[in-house]
């Protein structure tokens, strides 16, 4: 079997999980009497230090009502140019909410106040109104950077004085808070709203979480309905994000670990260099040579029984996570080196 470094939501439900699903209590969600689905929701409020919690099918849906639940159409949202939400959500911010999204560089360890003051708009009625300042944490698009904690303390306080809403798209914010020991509710408390998702390196097969104030989370209840999101006896999913809450948080440390050893292999070969340092479980990888390109070294990898991704037309990426081991990430750095050594 090939030993897929693709991304941390290839995972499957071990038997635990499945087993806690098949015996999951369910009702109907839709009237709000799935007892898992709330239990779920109360565990992700408590964890995150907020009022309230909505089950998603997705982190993309969990980003979006967020947004949609704090802004009218029209209004903008600054945000990373590299951010999850703009490059990989399909435009949904702007197909759904009629958003704009006014996009800048964000310098290592996440941008800070004087990154934003810049992009402020005058209150003139023939300009739009910016709404939400969005932070994401680990980032992806940065090899999994972890966002700094007083950084994201600044922006939430200084957000507050100016009339700005702050969402924190935070997928892997349980890898930030696993690697810097960080409180998930500390970090949760310089954002308005925040989502977070099971499937990656929670392991669960599906789902995502958004949490905030009651009333904001009423809204974002009454827009997934709208975007079809409403869903009957959906404990069996939420049981296993429940299971992966209590047996797979604490271990993230270990991919953590095994990305470091993998880390090690790029810094050996001629070929190859870590385009950010790596902080979790996310590698971005850098191809040197001009001659070569990431598509040349996936394929070569995937020959040796080695799966990654290509990330763009010089970069690839590759993520540690629970179904691959140590000795499975010690038999990838072991190819990763033949092949682009």
């Amino acid at each position: 079997m090939a030993i897929d470094l693709r991304s941390d939501t290839v995972t499957r439900p071990d038997v635990g999980m499945r087993s806690a699903m098949a015996a999951a209590e369910v009702g109907d969600d839709v009237f709000g009497e799935d007892p898992t689905v709330n239990l779920l929701q109360e565990r992700v409020a408590s964890l995150l230090g907020k009022e309230a919690a909505l089950f998603t099918p997705s982190g993309t849906m969990a980003n979006q009502l967020a947004l949609a639940s704090q802004t009218q159409p029209g209004d903008e949202v600054l945000i990373d140019r590299a951010a999850h939400i703009v490059n990989y959500e399909s435009g949904a911010g702007a197909a759904l909410s009629g958003l704009q999204f006014r996009t800048f560089d964000s310098p290592v360890g996440g941008f800070r106040v004087e990154d934003l003051r810049p992009l402020c708009r005058a209150a003139h009625y023939w300009l739009p109104r910016t709404r939400v300042v969005e932070l994401e944490n680990t980032h992806n698009g940065r090899g999994g950077e972890i966002f700094r904690i007083e950084r994201m303390r600044e922006i939430g306080e200084w957000a507050r004085t100016q009339g700005y809403r702050v969402h924190l798209d935070g997928a892997r914010l349980w890898n930030a808070s696993v690697a810097s020991g960080v409180p998930l509710h500390e970090y949760a408390a310089c954002a308005h709203t925040v989502s977070v998702c099971f499937s990656k390196g929670l392991g669960a097969p599906v789902g995502s979480a958004v949490a905030g104030d009651a009333e904001t989370i009423r809204r974002a209840h009454g827009f997934r309905k709208r975007w079809g999101g409403g869903m009957r006896q959906v404990g069996i999913l939420a049981a296993a994000a429940l299971y992966a809450l209590d047996h797979n948080l604490p271990r993230l440390a270990d991919d953590h670990r095994k990305a470091r050893l993998l880390a090690a292999a790029v810094e050996r070969s001629s070929r190859l260099a870590m385009a950010h340092p790596v902080e979790t479980n996310i590698l971005i990888i850098e191809v040197v040579d001009p001659d070569d390109t990431p598509v040349a070294v996936v394929e070569a990898l995937k020959r040796e029984g080695v799966l990654g991704a290509v990330w763009d037309d010089r970069r690839l990426r590759l993520v540690t996570h629970l179904d691959v081991s140590v000795e499975d990430v010690e038999k990838a750095a072991q190819i990763l080196i033949r092949v682009a050594g």
